[in-house]
């Protein structure tokens, strides 16, 4: 059994050797820095999404009458994983996002796990194009979520409040850097064609 089992894994790694060997060089690049690219672009998503809800709640004591209690049962509450139970937080408590919003990010989250876990299996059928929508996206709910979050952190600030700011397309740090990150993904987009 396992003579047949060793069989069929030498088989199949060499077929995926074969398809690899059979990409050419230019493309095998564009494929692996795509995947990179959705890396990065995620773990800006989670910063973006995760670390300024704890913040909030970090080193805080709410009192009777506010509407928070705890990072606990304000946000983990809502799910097992952290970064669902903030995108859920976010989505029916802050009403910082609506289900479109919080359904184009889970797609990129999912997006980012298949990458991350079978890129070897796709980088021979990865067709980078296909993923446009995607990105596009959960680009819009992501600035939707930044420019929230940066209007609650200066809006209030009297400092700001007349100096002309056009509110509806600021944008906050974590979102500037995943816009860029995006750039780069819609620059390999353009090389296919």
């Amino acid at each position: 059994m396992k003579a047949m089992w060793s069989a069929r894994v030498r088989r199949c790694v060499k077929c995926l050797l074969s398809k690899i060997e059979n990409l050419p060089e230019e493309e095998l690049t564009r494929v692996l820095a795509y995947a990179g690219l959705i890396l990065v672009a995620f773990e800006l998503v989670k910063g973006l999404i995760v670390n300024p809800i704890k913040l909030f709640y970090s080193d805080v004591i709410f009192g009777d009458e506010m509407p928070f209690k705890s990072y606990e049962e304000d946000v983990l509450s809502r799910h097992q994983n952290e970064f669902e139970a903030c995108l859920l937080y976010l989505r029916d408590f802050m009403k910082a996002i609506d289900s479109e919003d919080l359904l184009a990010i889970q797609v990129l989250r999912k997006h980012r796990n298949d990458l991350a876990h079978n890129l070897v299996n796709k980088l021979h059928e990865l067709e980078i194009e296909s993923y446009v929508p995607m990105l596009e996206n959960a680009n819009e709910a992501l600035f939707k979520l930044s420019n929230c979050r940066a209007y609650m952190e200066i809006g209030a600030d009297p400092e700001f409040q007349n100096k002309s700011i056009d509110w509806a397309t600021l944008k906050g740090n974590e979102y500037i850097l995943f816009e860029a990150v995006l750039n780069k993904v819609r620059v390999l987009q353009r090389d296919v064609k």
